[in-house]
């Protein structure tokens, strides 16, 4: 299982930690902008969006594209993740949840839930077979969700 907490109290980067409470991983979301990175031990790989509407790339450390995420639909809070040429699904719990979980087909490979009802922490928990490199990027991807779901609401309020 692996721990995200943001590294300082208003920002949208994390350290990701495994059970044992050793940074594995960093990733970031820009606080402008839907880009941002994910730092593993062998280099720093960036995430950006092509076009307004196009997929969500994560660009490899030699610059071609290690995996993309399209959403189906604007309308849904769901992704179909691209990765070693492989497709998963990325999709929430339920309507109102913060949980997200990763499907291979109809298997469940990995979640990202919440550690608490309130807050930004989370915990992330992934079969063996499922690479690091794709785990920080769903990862990504599910707090880029919690970001934009916290930024319509202090936009609302």
């Amino acid at each position: 299982m692996l721990s995200a907490s943001p590294r300082r109290w208003l920002s949208w980067d994390y350290s990701v930690t495994d059970p044992e409470g050793a940074e594995v991983a960093r990733v970031a979301i820009g606080s402008w902008s839907e880009k941002g990175t994910v730092i593993l031990a062998e280099g720093e790989y960036r995430v950006y969006r092509q076009g307004l509407t196009g997929p969500f790339v994560l660009e490899g450390v030699d610059g071609s594209t290690a995996a993309s995420a399209v959403k189906p639909s604007a309308l849904q809070r769901k992704f179909a993740v691209l990765f070693g040429g492989r497709e998963y699904a990325l999709e929430p719990a339920s309507a109102l949840s913060r949980e997200f979980g990763l499907f291979d087909g109809d298997r469940r490979v990995g979640a990202v839930v919440p550690a608490s009802w309130l807050g930004r922490r989370a915990r992330a928990e992934f079969d063996g077979d499922v690479p690091p490199l794709l785990q920080t990027f769903v990862l990504w991807l599910t707090l880029l969700l919690w970001k934009r779901s916290s930024d319509s609401s202090v936009a609302a309020g």
